[in-house]
C-alpha cells in the first residue's frame, strides 16, 4: 500500500502526464497515439490508457479519419480540465519554488553573501531554474550557469550556458549543485576541478567523504568519476 506522499506524489505524475496528452491533442488533433508516447515520453500502452480514461471522462472526443487513422480533440469540458490541471500545476511549482526557497536561505545565510558574490551553478533544468530564482530573490547578481555536457549554444533563461569543463573555482564564493539525477557524479567532477567540499552547495546532503583528489582534465573527468 501506498503512504499518503507516495499516493500524492502518483496523483501530481498522472495530471502532468494528463495535461501533457491534453496540449499535444489541442495543437495536434491528427497526432497518432505512438507520436505522443514519444512527445511524452511514456509507454504506448499508458498513452492509450490515458486516452481512453480522457474520453470515457468525456475530456477528448475521439474520431475516425479512416480505418487505420484517429482523430483527437479537445471537447468544451476537456478544455475546462486543461485549465484546471494547469492551474494546479502552477500551483505545485510555486509551493516547490517556496520549499527551494527556504532551503537556500537555511544554506546560505551562513555565509554572508550579498550582491556582489559570485555563484555558479551545475544543472540546466527545471529544479535549477528554481534555484537561480532563489538565489536571485537572496539578492545574488552574479550568477553563471555551467553544464555537464555539450552547451552547444543553447541558453538558460537567456543567458549563455557553459561548459563545466571551464569553471575556475576561484572566481565563485560558491558552486551550487542543482542536478536531481546522481548528484555524487557531479560531486565528484567539481572535487576533481578543484573545487572544495565547503564551496560547494548541495542538497541532498554532505558531499561524500570518500571522494579523492584526481587529476582529471576536460570532459573525461566525468567517465573517471562514476
Amino acid at each position: 500500500m501506498r503512504s499518503n506522499g507516495e499516493h500524492i506524489d502518483q496523483q501530481g505524475s498522472d495530471s502532468y502526464a494528463e495535461l501533457n496528452l491534453l496540449k499535444e491533442v489541442s495543437r495536434t488533433p491528427e497526432v497518432t497515439q505512438r507520436s505522443l508516447a514519444s512527445r511524452l515520453g511514456i509507454s504506448l500502452g499508458l498513452t492509450n490508457l490515458l486516452l481512453r480514461n480522457l474520453a470515457h471522462k468525456g475530456y477528448v472526443r475521439v474520431a475516425k479519419a479512416n480505418w487505420r487513422r484517429r482523430l483527437y480533440a479537445l471537447t468544451p469540458q476537456g478544455m475546462a480540465h486543461r485549465l484546471l490541471l494547469t492551474g494546479a500545476y502552477v500551483s505545485r511549482v510555486l509551493d516547490h519554488y517556496q520549499k527551494i526557497k527556504l532551503i537556500l536561505q537555511e544554506e546560505l545565510e551562513p555565509l554572508s553573501l550579498h550582491e556582489e558574490s559570485s555563484l555558479a551553478i551545475l544543472g540546466t533544468g527545471d529544479f535549477a531554474e528554481l534555484v537561480y530564482l532563489g538565489l536571485k530573490e537572496l539578492g545574488v547578481e552574479s550568477i553563471d550557469v555551467f553544464t555537464l555536457g555539450d552547451p552547444d549554444g543553447t541558453k538558460f533563461l537567456g543567458m549563455p550556458i557553459r561548459d563545466i569543463s571551464n569553471l575556475q573555482p576561484v572566481d565563485y564564493d560558491r558552486v551550487v549543485v542543482a542536478i536531481l539525477e546522481h548528484p555524487e557524479n557531479s560531486y565528484s567532477y567539481l572535487h576533481a576541478l578543484g573545487v572544495s567540499k565547503e564551496q560547494m552547495v548541495t542538497f541532498f546532503g554532505p558531499v561524500p567523504p570518500e571522494i579523492r583528489e584526481k587529476q582529471i582534465v576536460g570532459k573525461d573527468a566525468l567517465q573517471e568519476v562514476e
